[in-house]
């Protein structure tokens, strides 16, 4: 019975969403703030976030929690192939044309613990790919 009520409420939640994720006008992105990534962000979430092209990004990654003795963390470096522009959950490659982030952008997230051919106690893997 539990499940069936997580079930709803996440397919409830889902359809709600997809009601409420209307298209930006551009009027309204080009009264935004456009911030360059490594800028300070505003408080709010009314902002254009360019990530150029050929810049290196810092991503974070993060391993913790009462199972662990120590755990750990370790910062690497991504480059992407051409600019990227996000505004709330949009995104566009110009600037200019936006959709729905999830239709520019495919994001694969993987967990494996163990890796699955056991070399390593455990693999996350992002995999993001432009459609």
């Amino acid at each position: 019975m539990k499940l069936a009520r997580i079930l709803i409420t996440a397919a409830i939640c889902s359809v709600l969403t997809a009601c409420a994720v209307l298209r930006p006008s551009s009027a309204e992105i080009a009264k935004a703030p456009h911030i360059q990534f490594g800028q300070s962000l505003p408080a709010d979430d009314n902002f254009v976030l360019h990530f150029p092209a050929g810049t290196p990004l810092p991503v974070s990654t993060v391993v913790d929690g009462n199972l662990f003795e120590h755990g750990s963390q370790a910062t690497f470096n991504v480059t992407l192939k051409h600019d990227v522009y996000v505004y709330r959950k949009f995104a566009s490659f110009d600037g200019q044309n936006w959709q729905p982030a999830r239709k520019l952008i495919e994001t694969h997230l993987e967990l494996q613990i163990p890796q699955n051919d056991g070399s390593n106690a455990g693999l996350l893997h992002v995999r993001m790919d432009q459609k």
